[in-house]
């Protein structure tokens, strides 16, 4: 695991903000944190870089946009997709 040069304070209140989010666009990310686009860029790089988010590619109007995610909430939505999935089994049985 990479780590961060240091964890500031604007980085950890986005990291706050990704958290409680859904799954946002960065430039989504900084609109809603109302902060400058290239700084929330190289922030989150950052915070992927130290296993805190997760960045992913997606295609959105045609465009490709890395998503932002917290690394607990793709947890969570395993743990929903496994919980389903045992949940059909039961009931086909």
């Amino acid at each position: 695991m990479a780590y961060m040069t240091k964890m500031t304070q604007r980085k950890t209140e986005l990291l706050a903000e990704i958290e409680k989010s859904p799954p946002l666009s960065i430039y989504q990310l900084a609109q809603q944190c109302g902060r400058n686009y290239r700084r929330v860029f190289d922030h989150v790089k950052e915070l992927a870089a130290a296993g805190l988010v997760n960045v992913r590619s997606d295609i959105r109007n045609g465009r490709q946009v890395s998503i932002v995610e917290s690394i607990y909430q793709q947890r969570l939505q395993r743990l929903d997709d496994m919980f389903a999935f045992k949940e059909e089994i039961n009931a086909a049985q």
